[in-house]
C-alpha cells in the first residue's frame, strides 16, 4: 500500500515511537512529510494517510503559532476536507476529535505503558474482543465525540481510545498500536 506518514514530531524531535511506526510499515512504500503549518499534504498517488503522534516536546493540540491559528488548523481542515481513507495515531486521534468538535483535554500529567481499554458494544463485535491491552503515551484526552459522525470502539480510564467515523474511512486511536498489542498497527488497517 502507498501510505502518506505525516510526521507530528517537531524537526529533531522524533522518538522511540516514531522509529516502532515507520519500521511497522515497513512492508508498504511510505513516503514521510513533516506537519508545519501551511504544508501542502502531497497525498497525490497515496492509498492512506496517517498522523502521527508528536508533540511532548513543542506544539501540542490546543497551541497556537500566531493569535488566531491553530498549529494543528491546517491538519484540521485537511481531515475534513480530504477523501483520502485517514488513520490518526495518538496526535493524529487528537487531531481528528478536535476536527469533529471535540475538546482535548490537558491531563497535567503522561500516561505511559502498556494499559487496559475495554472495548464499546461495536468495538466488541468489530475486534471480537471485549478487552484489550494497549501501549499508551500521551498527556491530552477526548471525553466526548460527535455521536453523529463517529463510533466509540473503545474506552479506558482516560478517555476515548478508538474512534470510526460513521461514512467516511476514518480511524483513529489515542494509544500507539506500532508499539504492539492486541491491536496492532497492520491489523487496524484492515479496519478503516
Amino acid at each position: 500500500m502507498k501510505i502518506l506518514l505525516i510526521n507530528n514530531y517537531q524537526q529533531g524531535n522524533e522518538t522511540a515511537t516514531f522509529e516502532a511506526l515507520v519500521s511497522s510499515l515497513a512492508e508498504h512504500e511510505v513516503k514521510i512529510q513533516r506537519y508545519q503549518p501551511g504544508i501542502n499534504f502531497d497525498d497525490h498517488n497515496h492509498e492512506l494517510v496517517i498522523l502521527s503522534g508528536g508533540g511532548g516536546e513543542g506544539s501540542e493540540i490546543n497551541d497556537q503559532y500566531s493569535t488566531q491559528k491553530l498549529w494543528y488548523q491546517d491538519q484540521i481542515n485537511y481531515v475534513l476536507s480530504s477523501s483520502k481513507p485517514i488513520l490518526g495515531i495518538c496526535m493524529g486521534f487528537e487531531v481528528i476529535a478536535r476536527a469533529y468538535g471535540s475538546r482535548v483535554i490537558d491531563m497535567k500529567d503522561y500516561v505511559t505503558g502498556f494499559k487496559r481499554l475495554t472495548a464499546t458494544k461495536t468495538g466488541s463485535e468489530m475486534f471480537n474482543k471485549k478487552s484489550l491491552i494497549q501501549h499508551q503515551n500521551h498527556r491530552f484526552f477526548v471525553k466526548n465525540v460527535s455521536l453523529e459522525h463517529f463510533d466509540v470502539l473503545a474506552e479506558s480510564e482516560t478517555g476515548i481510545e478508538i474512534i470510526k467515523h460513521k461514512s467516511r474511512p476514518i480511524l483513529a486511536t489515542q494509544f500507539h498500536p506500532e508499539k504492539g498489542g492486541s491491536l496492532q498497527l497492520n491489523h487496524l488497517l484492515s479496519y478503516i
